[in-house]
Order: C-alpha cells, then structure tokens, then sequence
C-alpha cells in the first residue's frame, strides 16, 4: 500500500509550489510521445481513480478539452504544467507526474544540515537540531529566525527548503536573528546522511529516514521517525519493546510525510489487546478492510500520545486517525496536512512515473482525513518565545497526559 508516497513527499512539494523547470540533461521527448503519455495518465485516472464520479468532475469532458492542447506543446515541461493542470481539477493529493529530473533526485545521496524549520508567527523558525549536525556544532539554537541563505532572503518555509538543498560536503551561509533579533551568520556543512539511514528502493533510487528513540524523564517511552519505510521495522519493533515497563509512550509523528502502510499497522499490532479496525478504504471494487490492527503476545497497554503537526502527512495521518478513533492514543499537536490517500506508481511512455490514488481511506466511523486533516484531542501550537526558552510545548502537552491522572 502507498509504494512511492514516501517519495512524493521528500520533493518538498516543488511541483505544487512552482511551475516544472525542464531538466538540463534530458533529452526532449517527441510529439507522439506526449500524445502516448496524456493517453496514459487519463486512461488510468478514468479506470483506476478510486471515486468513478471523479468528485463531480466530467471526466471525459476533460479529455476532449486538454488533448488539443497536449498537440500544441513546445516543450515537456510545458507538457507537465498541463498535466497538473488536468489532475488539478480533481483536487486531490497523491495524483502527480514524477518526473525524470526529480527521478534523479532519489539516486543521490541525501544531505542535512540537522535543521527542522517550521513557520511560526509569519517567520521561518528552528524548532529542532539534529545532534552533532552542522548546524548544532554552529551554536544554532531553537527559536531562531532563519532570514537569508546564501545571501538570498527566504521567502517562506519551502523556499528555505529548496535553498538548503544541495550536493554533499558543500557548505552554504545561514543569515538568522538570534534571541534578540540581531542577525548573525554560520556557515552549514550538508552532510550526506549515513546509508544506515537509507531504503533501497532498486533501480538505483532510494529513500532516508530519520529516527529517534530514548527514555524520557518520569519514564516516558520517546519515539520519533520521519517516514514510515520499511528499514525501520525492526527499531521500531525494538523500541516499542523497550518501552513495556514505561509509563506512556509518545510517537512524534510531526514533519512525518508518511510511507508503507505495513509499517504502521506493524507499530499498531503492539499497542492493542485484540483485533480492531483502524480505517476503512474506498476503491473501485468495493472497500477494503486491510487496515487493521492485529495483535502480538504482550502488546504495550500503557498510555499513547501522538504528536502531529501541520507537516504529517499520508500513512502518519492514516496510523493517528485510526488510534485516535479507537480510543488507543490521544492526539496532540496542529491539524495535519490532509492529504491520505492511498496510491501507487505506474511508468510513463515520457519516462516518468505517474503517481495516482486508488483508494480513499476512512475511519470507521466514516470520516475521511483526505482535506480535513486529523484534528488533534489537544490542539498545542508551537511559539517562537517558548522555543527561545528551549520549551517544546507540543512535547510538554504530550508529556502532561502521560503523567496525569488514568481517566
């Protein structure tokens, strides 16, 4: 389930954000080529789309009216932007063309500078340093406002994203207000992340993972990964075991961009006593109810608290909605991004893969994350000043319920 959405995520939603550039490299395809791919693409949304109403959209009428256009094109990436224009019309997430260019993105090795940023009061704010990264070793501290990189001013959180980016071993020039707003700069070194955080994906592509586990105080079980990929099965198997005797464990799902759902319903196998329906998925043949926890000898029975955020996505909305429902896990944090489907790839006469979604996931009690978002038990914000403080009130709230009194 969701192969690939992994992947959709890590783009740092470039395509959304701004227009297809055409690759430097990539040899421009035919004509005839185009025709095949548009052919292609709306063949499968008509056939496979989970929603055969196309969420009242005429979906035939859409392609007598864009297949003229598809003829008059001069260039791909003219052709991408009338293909998202197309899939735009059903207003969805997980309908998208990954493109050769972005392709090559998932053959090179990852970098970080062990910044997490977040928009906070109209500024782009650190709200988390990886230890020992670059960024720590420069003194950055949470709270800080990120203004220029490289001399360029960010504009907003995803422009601050595309500009960190870059090749392994290269340094940038990080412009920040400190905690009393005077602007400083540090030189960040992208470091290549470790191959014991990579997933193999075949063909040469692959995908990196975050992960963190530790004892909070008061005995607090602490978890936290960036995507739901399979090499992270067994840390988080040993985690969660490691945990038995805790008081309550928090699984920070925040900045979570989702993955494979067996790797949810894995973590979710050991947190319940019995079998329990978790979601409910709408496809073209029916409903599906894979999506359900089933349980291991010795589940961990303790409190649950999820943390997630404007940023947690897909299989980390699925997983939170499904424990929130059942009563497994209180959630805390912002309402997610709304955006879980379930999908898959398929290739491209243009050599391009051509992500969709087949199913639309629900809770059993009929409420569909996709555009709403899972909205927190605890609704927490994070604040510049608290952070400045080196405060994470979203954690604190996630901790408060662990220790407070069992309802």
């Amino acid at each position: 389930m969701k192969k690939y959405i992994a992947l959709l995520v890590c783009l740092f939603e470039l395509t959304v954000l701004i227009n297809f550039a055409p690759a430097q490299t990539i040899k421009e395809s035919s004509p005839q080529v185009r025709q095949k791919t548009f052919e292609k693409i709306w063949e499968t949304v008509n056939e496979k789309y989970f929603d055969a109403n196309f969420g009242g959209i005429d979906w035939k009428a859409a392609h007598d009216r864009y297949a003229p256009q598809v003829a008059q094109v001069k260039s791909d990436a003219e052709f991408y932007n009338l293909i998202k224009a197309m899939l735009g019309e059903l207003k969805v997430s997980h309908l998208q063309i990954l493109t050769p260019d972005i392709l090559d993105r998932f053959k090179a090795v990852d970098t970080t500078t062990g910044l997490t940023l977040r928009e906070i009061e109209n500024q782009v704010v650190i709200t988390r340093l990886s230890e020992n990264s670059s960024a720590a070793k420069a003194n950055l501290k949470t709270g800080f406002v990120i203004t220029k990189i490289n001399g360029e001013a960010v504009k907003n959180l995803d422009d601050a994203k595309r500009k960190l980016y870059g090749q392994p071993n290269t340094t940038l020039r990080l412009s920040y207000l400190n905690e009393k707003d005077e602007e400083r700069e540090a030189t960040l070194e992208r470091t290549p992340l470790s191959d014991g955080n990579r997933q193999n994906l075949g063909g040469g592509f692959h995908l990196y993972a975050h992960f963190e586990s530790r004892r909070l105080p008061d005995n607090i079980g602490y978890l936290h990964f960036t995507n739901f990929l399979q090499f992270l099965n067994p840390r988080i198997t040993t985690a969660i075991e490691s945990f038995k005797d805790a008081s309550g464990i928090i699984i920070d799902l925040r900045g979570n961009g989702g993955g494979e759902d067996s790797v949810a319903l894995k973590m979710a196998n050991m947190l319940f006593d019995k079998k329990t329906q978790l979601m409910i998925t709408k496809t073209r043949k029916g409903d599906d109810f894979y999506y359900q926890a089933k349980p291991q000898k010795n589940p961990y029975r303790g409190k649950v608290a999820i943390l997630i955020d404007e940023h947690s996505g897909s299989a980390s909305e699925q997983i939170a909605a499904g424990l929130q429902e059942a009563g497994r896990a209180v959630v805390i944090g912002k309402t997610s991004k709304g955006a879980d489907l379930d999908a898959t790839t398929i290739g491209l006469p243009i050599k391009a893969l051509f992500l969709y979604a087949y199913g639309q996931p629900r809770t059993p009690k009929g409420i569909v994350i996709e555009g709403r978002g899972v909205i927190p038990d605890r609704e927490v914000d994070l604040t510049r000043k608290e952070l400045l403080e080196g405060r994470d009130a979203q954690l604190e709230a996630a901790i408060e319920y662990i220790k407070s009194p069992a309802q």
